[in-house]
């Protein structure tokens, strides 16, 4: 097919590849691209964070393009900017940006006369409908969920209603990406991303999560999901599935269903999910465990409750947190909890209990990161109106660096302390001698050595 559309994940200092050598496929070019081609145009991947092309290659790649849609967190912002003025310059397709950062903050982009338009919220939809303008030769105007370029005005198309049909949707194209270029610390991938879920009914004012896919929980159906599941293992050797929902557990109901269909299939496929601690019960994780679920991950975040609720308005206890911990190991499901340090209000002693506290309830892992003001939320609203924000350069903006006026520590002091975190957390021996048990010490190790190493180049 001649007519091509190219989608582009860019290279940039992620921190997850940079601390932990984890590489996973991109999931949301997965679904542009399923819809699109699904409803008949040529359509490619490069995921560039893998690929590492030179520009010359990217070029080539690149020059059948009408349209290069290029996604961007706000940690790779400025890296897919360049990424658009080289391909502007050199090819002069359309090149049209998407992602969380250019929702929230589009004019970052369209200030530059390299980027045509920005794609907010949701893109499949839209993908579609700006192909079809683009073939027959039409403008954008009316294109609901785009912000265009017209003879040097900037168009505001307003913004595009959520899918609601979840089942609709095409599986993603992972035929498209270079499976072979995804690794966990070295390891092949067998590990695949899945979203069974959109949008998410809490509002932690961290997370931009609720504003960019909706507070309204959004569900695919249990059939739908372990078709998906089925065709991952089938298709593509998926060992592991892991659920990237915000509340994998919001709705009870549709989790018993999922299990079920799991079972009745008789699908030998273990997967991992997030929750909150107030969403589970034992009855519940027992049906997940049967099922396969081998992993949670519950975002903790914070020992001191004032913060943990009046400024990250997380609403949970710690009672509930112990809890939740503790049904989760005894019905033999790992853990992995989150936490953040870094607060504007916060005090060592707080950071200090806050690791005290991750330390004591012992989950299987911990992650450590510093608290990122993401445009588009609350806390960065805040700490923009009240001078906070020590910079505007979305490079640092990784949740590894400061980059929060904090009142008591200086960020040299942050930085040194979230190293502490680490090893404070993963040197115990207790922990030491139960990943020996596991046989996987090494794994650990090298998650330590990769956390530490990147640290120390900041």
């Amino acid at each position: 097919m001649g007519y091509t559309i190219s989608l582009v994940n860019p290279n940039a200092a992620v921190e997850v590849v940079k601390r932990l050598g984890i590489s996973t496929p991109p999931l949301g070019l997965g679904y542009l691209a399923a819809a699109l081609r699904e409803k008949g145009f040529g359509v490619q991947i490069i995921d560039d964070l893998v690929e590492k092309l030179s520009f010359e290659k990217l070029a080539e790649r690149l020059k059948n393009s009408e349209i290069v849609g290029i996604t961007s967190t706000t940690a790779t912002f400025n890296s897919a900017l360049r990424y658009a003025k080289m391909i502007k310059e050199k090819l002069g397709a359309l090149v049209i940006m998407g992602g969380v950062h250019v929702t929230f903050r589009p004019f970052d982009a369209l200030r530059h006369d390299f980027v045509d338009a920005v794609c907010m919220g949701e893109g499949e939809e839209t993908i579609v409908e700006v192909a079809g303008r683009v073939e027959a030769g039409k403008s954008l105007d009316g294109v609901e969920g785009v912000i265009y370029r017209d003879k040097g005005k900037i168009v505001d198309n307003g913004p595009r209603g959520f899918i609601e049909d979840l089942d609709s949707l095409p599986f993603p194209a992972f035929d498209l990406m270079p499976l072979e270029k995804y690794s966990l610390l070295g390891q092949k991938l067998e590990q695949f991303p899945m979203i069974t879920s959109r949008g998410c009914p809490f509002a932690c004012r961290y997370c931009s999560s609720s504003l960019f896919l909706g507070r309204r929980f959004r569900a695919r159906s249990a059939k739908n999901v372990v078709d998906e599941m089925e065709w991952l293992a089938e298709d593509f050797g998926a060992k592991h599935i892991g659920f990237g929902d915000d509340t994998f557990t919001f709705n009870r109901k549709r989790v018993f269903e999922i299990c079920d269909e799991i079972k009745k299939r008789g699908l030998d496929v273990e997967w991992s999910c997030s929750s909150r601690v107030d969403t589970i019960n034992e009855e519940m994780l027992r049906k997940m465990r049967e099922a396969g679920c081998s992993v949670i991950y519950y975002g903790v975040e914070s020992a001191n409750e004032e913060i943990l609720n009046k400024y990250y308005r997380k609403r949970i206890k710690l009672d509930a947190v112990k809890r939740a911990i503790e049904i989760t190991k005894k019905v033999g499901i790992e853990t992995v909890c989150s936490f953040i340090i870094g607060a504007p209000h916060e005090t060592k002693k707080d950071m200090k209990e806050t690791l005290k506290f991750a330390i004591k309830l012992n989950p299987d892992y911990a992650q450590f990161s510093i608290l990122t003001p993401y445009p588009g939320t609350e806390i960065y609203e805040e700490a923009k109106e009240k001078g906070l924000i020590l910079t505007e350069n979305f490079d640092e903006y990784t949740a590894g660096k400061p980059v929060l006026k904090n009142i008591y520590m200086t960020p040299e002091e942050i930085s040194k302390l979230l190293k502490h975190c680490y090893l404070r957390f993963y040197l115990r021996p207790s922990f030491i001698w139960k990943e020996i048990r596991k046989g996987r010490l090494k794994v650990v190790f090298e998650i330590l050595k990769r956390a530490m190493r990147g640290r120390s180049d900041d």
